[in-house]
């Protein structure tokens, strides 16, 4: 233990050591849209451009804190952590403690995702319930927190099987006519479910069925791909897979889309390091999703689902992890938001030798877009969106892995978004870049970060 928050000490204060690097740079310049030389070193070319926009790119958890947990501190921190919708799960018959808790989130600016056993009941049914009684119920509870105009989602089920798809579609249809502002949470199975649990020969077919049937909107699963007794012995390999599937999908159906990740060490799943947070949240950003969930902020309180390392202990106080969460949320939302207009349009793999293991699935990577050849690089993805940015990501998850990406075609113009200051800016504010005497840059990442870039005209 003593290690470890001897590790996030130094992490997080090289963190600091970034950010006032980054203010440096911009106290240096005397007009930042000019970029001249103030005689402090900052090179006379070095500018800063726009700032990225706030947009509806959502951070959120699954499975939070009991009613005791939920004062005005509580939610500070939950808000503090860079989360935008809090999921309300715990207490589902308490419907009082349910609209005092929608409350105190509203008073802080955050959303709600409400758990209510007169919702969820409607799909744990035994019998065949009709779209009029589903309305009815429906209706009843939208009465109860009518004035709650802070509640943006309603939680219906947990990894349904496409058998159930017709009574969720009941429940949604429901939701989108009597309150066409809200949304319907249904979280999907992985990839790695057998046809058994799916309902459906192929995966495919299952998340197609689910949007076909339902007309979700959006569509969420989880994945967690980080095995091992302690930290990360082995990855599951489909994490890649299951987000190229569910993205294509996504685009098919004109679908917005989000993943639960891994965070609390459970049953056999690892106790995930800061990269491995990293990784998780810069591959949704990588292909394109507009909104992350972690699994989990509180502890599981399910015996069967014991687990260690969540963002806050028995008591609601701040782990490790949340510390770790909290400074990979700021960077995934700014990237998030800058990205949140547009699309992306191709993902590829640059030399996956010691990746293959979980990078599969992708295109391997040739000459594309403003990147051109790459002259070098091993272990590294790269995105490229509809907007003309591209993201290139350490795709190797392990401790003491930095990776390099030296370019070939790519020689000037380089900017990127700094995600602490929410500006793009000429690539001299930026530690992990340089350009060498042939006009090329060098791009070194550590294990599981990635760098929204883009050239300028």
């Amino acid at each position: 233990m003593k290690k470890n928050i001897k590790s996030i000490f130094k992490k997080s204060l090289l963190m600091l050591c970034i950010l006032l690097l980054c203010v440096s740079c911009f106290s240096a310049c005397n007009d930042n849209e000019t970029g001249k030389n103030s005689g402090d070193g900052v090179p006379a070319d070095f500018k800063t451009f726009e700032t990225i926009e706030d947009t509806d790119y959502s951070i959120t958890y699954y499975w939070g804190p009991d009613a005791d947990h939920f004062a005005q501190d509580d939610i500070t921190l939950m808000k503090e952590a860079g989360f935008d919708t809090i999921p309300i799960q715990r207490f589902p018959s308490d419907y009082v403690k349910i609209r005092n808790v929608v409350k105190l989130l509203d008073a802080q600016g955050l959303n709600a995702a409400v758990c209510d056993d007169r919702i969820t009941g409607l799909y744990e049914a035994k019998e065949e319930l009709t779209q009029e009684t589903v309305d009815a119920k429906v209706q009843e509870v939208l009465d109860y927190y009518a004035e709650c105009k802070n509640v943006t989602e309603w939680i219906v089920c947990d990894e349904p099987s496409a058998y159930n798809f017709d009574r969720i579609a009941k429940i949604a249809d429901a939701i989108h006519r009597l309150s066409p502002e809200d949304k319907v949470f249904v979280n999907l199975l992985p990839s790695y479910a057998k046809p058994a649990m799916l309902g459906t020969d192929t995966y495919k077919e299952y998340v197609e069925s689910f949007c076909e049937k339902v007309n979700p909107d959006y569509i969420c699963f989880d994945y967690y791909d980080l095995l091992g007794e302690d930290y990360t012995e082995t990855h599951r390999g489909g994490f890649v897979a299951n987000l190229a599937t569910v993205t294509d999908i996504a685009k098919k159906y004109n679908k917005e889309a989000r993943v639960i990740v891994l965070l609390t060490k459970h049953g056999d799943y690892a106790n995930v390091t800061d990269a491995e947070i990293r990784w998780q949240s810069n591959l949704s950003i990588l292909f394109g999703l507009k909104s992350l969930s972690f699994f989990s902020y509180a502890m599981p309180a399910d015996s069967s689902v014991a687990g260690e390392n969540a963002m806050t202990d028995g008591e609601g106080k701040p782990t490790e992890h949340y510390v770790s969460v909290q400074n990979a949320n700021n960077t995934t939302r700014a990237y998030g938001d800058a990205l949140y207009n547009t699309s992306v349009d191709k993902v590829f793999s640059i030399d996956n030798t010691y990746t293959s293991e979980f990078i599969n699935g992708v295109e391997k990577y040739t000459s594309y877009g403003a990147l051109g050849e790459v002259k070098e690089g091993i272990d590294m993805m790269v995105s490229f969106y509809n907007d003309g940015s591209f993201m290139i990501m350490n795709g190797n998850s392990d401790d003491g892995n930095p990776r390099k990406l030296i370019t070939k075609d790519l020689t000037e113009n380089l900017q990127w978004l700094n995600p602490y200051t929410r500006r793009w800016e000429t690539f001299h504010s930026c530690f992990f870049i340089e350009q060498n005497s042939d006009g090329t840059y060098e791009i070194v990442l550590a294990e599981g970060n990635a760098v929204l870039l883009r050239v300028g005209k």
